[in-house]
């Protein structure tokens, strides 16, 4: 029995060693930034299609609230030129990320309960996405990230359009919680 307690905890111990190391927070902070444009997509998307004014208006205050996230994030990494773009450079260099999660990441917002979709359309691989944040942000010194990737549009997806920070008109805009509805 005793020898039993001592190989398991010895087992048990040896696992400890054999893990890998945390993910690096500036690969967290690059998959944020991606996903806050994917959350951005979505809530814009739905602010459009919904005719109802009280979720419009819900839509609208979480796409804007997730819009200057976003556009924060942007300046923040922007900023810190050196530090990110060493890090995503290195990425480049080797040929991959070293990250501990998925490999792809959701750079496009769609409907995923339509199963007809082209998942390739809108999952990257992290490296794929490393690269675009570079180019965008770093080299074409752009406001924002691309709406569509160039495989999106090669596969006869929407366009590369960027999107416009809101309100995009007037009846867009955000009605704060003492306004009425004028009819």
């Amino acid at each position: 029995m005793k020898y039993l307690l001592i190989l398991s905890l010895l087992l048990s111990s040896l696992s400890g060693f054999a893990q890998k190391p945390a993910n690096n927070p500036i690969d967290i902070e690059l998959s944020l930034l991606i996903s806050r444009k994917a959350q951005y997509e979505r809530w814009r998307d739905f602010a459009k299609e919904i005719s109802d004014a009280s979720y419009a208006n819900k839509y609208a205050y979480k796409r804007d609230s997730v819009c200057q996230l976003y556009m924060d994030m942007i300046r923040t990494i922007k900023k810190s030129r050196e530090v990110y773009l060493v890090h995503i450079n290195k990425a480049i260099k080797a040929g991959k990320v070293d990250y501990d999660g998925a490999k792809g990441i959701l750079y496009n917002y769609f409907n995923q309960s339509l199963s007809s979709n082209d998942w390739d359309l809108y999952f990257l691989p992290r490296l794929e996405a490393y690269k675009i944040i570079k180019r965008s942000l770093f080299e074409k010194n752009e406001r924002q990230l691309p709406e569509r990737t160039d495989l999106y549009t090669k596969k006869g997806g929407k366009g590369r359009v960027g999107f416009t920070v809101p309100p995009i008109d007037a009846k867009d805009t955000l009605k704060s919680r003492g306004d009425q509805e004028i009819h």
